[in-house]
This record gives structure tokens, sequence and C-alpha cells, in this order.
């Protein structure tokens, strides 16, 4: 096990832990906005300590933090699936996908595509489907287009004066 020092790269082992917090001198990390630091200078030997000891419970982990990938899912199966899992799980998946850079829009914009359609099919939750419009929405992507029967109406534009009838 590699035990680090002042001036070492730690991070935050987001599967066991959230936050990690030693006040001044120390390292104050968090998800989602600090999940890396280095150890300055004026951490104390006391703090140094905690560092190694959160580094053996794997709570730490020195060097950078591992990259977090999202799953694609290719079958539509698998996206059913997805939707059983519950809404935070939902959530997460969809704004893993909008955020991973390594996916094209155009595969992004049909899974979206994909979940509102099998989520209005079945519990049609609001929330499930307004998250996937928002990822949509960022994204840059539109939902398909719907054709439905409407009578089609023709708007004359003129220049604002009357025209003489000839």
């Amino acid at each position: 096990m590699k035990l680090v020092t002042k001036g070492d790269r730690v991070s935050l082992n987001t599967s066991r832990r959230l936050y990690y917090f030693q006040g001044e001198g120390g390292i104050n990390l968090r998800v989602e906005t600090e999940e890396m630091a280095i150890i300055p200078d004026s951490v104390s030997e006391d703090q140094l300590l905690q560092i190694n000891n959160a580094i053996k419970a794997e709570q730490l982990i020195p060097g950078w933090p591992e990259e977090k990938k999202i799953e694609v899912l290719d079958k539509d199966s698998d996206l059913k699936a997805l939707l059983e899992l519950g809404r935070n799980k939902i959530d997460e998946w969809i704004y893993g996908l909008r955020e991973d850079k390594m996916i094209k829009s155009t595969i992004k914009t049909s899974k979206l595509d994909k979940i509102i359609g099998f989520e209005k099919a079945g519990k049609n939750r609001r929330s499930v489907i307004s998250a996937a419009e928002k990822a949509l929405e960022k994204i840059g992507g539109v939902s398909p287009v719907t054709e439905t029967d409407h009578e089609k109406v023709e708007i004359k534009i003129g220049s604002g004066e009357e025209e003489e009838p000839k």
C-alpha cells in the first residue's frame, strides 16, 4: 500500500465516502466539487497520519480520482430494466449520459427518446420524463416530431398598404 506525504495528490473514493474534511491546514474533499487535492505543506503530522489511515481504510485514493463511466445501454430491454430501478437511479444514469463526452450526441438523444417513450407507455412518471427532456435540451436534441390531423391554414402577408384590384 502506497502511503502519501506532503505534495502528493489524493482523491476521494466516492464509492466509500462522499466527503472528507480536515479543516485549516489539511485537505477538504467533497463529491461533485473537489474530489482531488494536493496535500499542502502546511499539513500537520497528525493530519498526514489521518490521511494515510483513510487511504488504508480505502476512503481516499492516492493519485487522481477514478474516471466515472456511464454504461451505454444498447438493448431496449436494458433501458426498460433501468426504468424499474427507481427514479434516483434513472436520474443518475441520465446525468451521466448527458455529461459523458465520449458518447455522440445522436446516441444520447436516441437513448433519451427511448427512455421517454418507454416511460410514457409504462408508469408515466412526470419526474422521469422531465429529467430526460431537460437532458435533451442540454444536449441540443429534440424529441421526434409526430404528425396529427389538422387543417392547413394559409395567412397572406402584405406590405400593410391596400392594393387596388386590377
